[in-house]
């Protein structure tokens, strides 16, 4: 199967057809709860990443949620 190319932080990067989210996260080496996730403008729960497979030209964030009041 082919890679698909998804965006993150402005970077193209490639990953195997099928993946998620949640795989993503890890692979980039974030601490998943401490980092908030969207795809394609859209927030990403971080219970909802694993079930969040990732398609071919998704645009991903990953960033550190403020806090504070």
């Amino acid at each position: 199967m082919n890679p698909i190319t998804v965006q993150v932080g402005g970077e193209a990067c490639q990953l195997s057809p099928g993946s998620t989210l949640a795989e993503l996260v890890g692979a980039l080496g974030h601490d998943p709860s401490a980092v908030a996730t969207a795809v394609n403008g859209e927030f990403v729960a971080r219970g909802a990443r694993a079930e969040r497979r990732l398609a071919d030209g998704d645009r991903v964030h990953c960033f550190k949620p403020i806090t504070g009041g």
